[in-house]
C-alpha cells in the first residue's frame, strides 16, 4: 500500500475521500483487534499497570534520552543537520497498529497491547 500510495498519491478532489477511507480503515483495524478479545482479557490488559508504565517510560523517557545522546556524539558520527530529526524521532511514539500486529504474531498479550 505504501508503495502504491507513493507511486499514485491521491490528489485534488479525491484526496479528502482517500483521507476519510484511511481513517475508517485504521479505526476498523483497531476495532477488529479489540473485538476478538473477551471482556476478561480486556480488563486484565487494562489493569496490567506495570507493563503500561514500562512501555510509557521506554517510549517517552528512554528513547528521547537515547536520541538526545546520539546528537551529542561528534559531528563525524552524527552530523549537526541530523540532530533535530533524531530528537524529533526520539519523541514520537511507535505506531500502535504495528505493535498490535507484532504482538499478535508473537502470540503475546494482545489485550495489554490494545489497552
Amino acid at each position: 500500500m505504501v508503495a502504491l500510495a507513493s507511486l499514485l498519491p491521491a490528489r485534488g478532489a479525491a484526496a479528502p475521500a482517500f483521507g476519510l477511507a484511511t481513517q475508517i480503515a485504521i479505526a476498523l483495524a483497531f476495532f477488529l483487534h479489540g473485538a476478538k478479545l473477551s471482556r476478561e482479557a480486556v480488563i486484565k490488559g487494562v489493569t496490567h499497570w506495570r507493563l503500561h508504565l514500562l512501555v510509557l517510560a521506554a517510549t517517552f523517557v528512554m528513547f528521547p534520552v537515547l536520541c538526545l545522546g546520539l546528537t551529542a556524539l561528534p559531528g563525524a558520527i552524527t552530523p549537526a543537520a541530523l540532530a533535530p530529526g533524531l530528537i524529533f524521532l526520539g519523541c514520537l511514539p511507535s505506531t500502535i497498529q504495528s505493535s498490535i500486529g507484532f504482538t499478535a504474531i508473537a502470540r503475546g498479550n494482545v489485550a495489554a497491547t490494545v489497552a
